[in-house]
């Protein structure tokens, strides 16, 4: 290698390592990075998602909620409100977050961004949508109990162990 060629290709790189993190935001690199962040779908938004289910996962920076599905529309959109309210009062922009609203779970269960969901629905109304999920890939939060009797139990094991999905 002459010198001259050895000499530009240190500049070039010298210049390449001062200059990327210029051109590139600093919250793509780190703990905090977008690849780094559980994208959430929240399935049912009444009392125990509003009080429990999402204020307890909206503290944590490596989740986000993208998502959110009930079939009572006063509920959807007071969950849209309280997810966007928060994502926007943590980064001060106002169009930081702009939750996703379904009215069928299985509508939800299609969209690629979600990596997991939790399941905040009546008891008797856990099984379905978990195993649902599972087939779809996504991981799953679900409250007890999981399901209303020991058959249904045992087919939702069964699925999630098959899907290789973590419960």
């Amino acid at each position: 290698m002459k010198r001259r060629k050895f000499i530009g290709q240190t500049l070039t790189g010298v210049a390449a390592s001062i200059g990327l993190p210029t051109i590139v935001p600093s919250s793509v690199f780190g703990k905090n990075a977008p690849s780094n962040k559980i994208n959430i779908g929240q399935i049912g938004c009444g009392r125990i998602a509003r009080e429990h289910d999402l204020a307890e996962t909206l503290k944590h920076d490596s989740a986000r909620i993208i998502a959110a599905c009930d079939v009572d529309k006063n509920r959807l959109e007071d969950a849209k409100r309280l997810i966007d309210g928060y994502y926007e009062q943590k980064t001060g922009n106002n169009n930081y977050m702009d939750t996703k609203m379904y009215d069928d779970y299985r509508e939800m269960l299609l969209n690629k961004d979600i990596d997991a969901v939790m399941i905040s629905t009546p008891d008797h109304w856990h099984a379905q949508p978990a195993m649902e999920a599972a087939l779809a890939g996504k991981h799953i939060y679900l409250q007890k109990p999981t399901s209303l009797t020991i058959s249904e139990g045992r087919q939702l094991c069964q699925i999630v162990k098959k899907k290789g999905v973590v419960f």
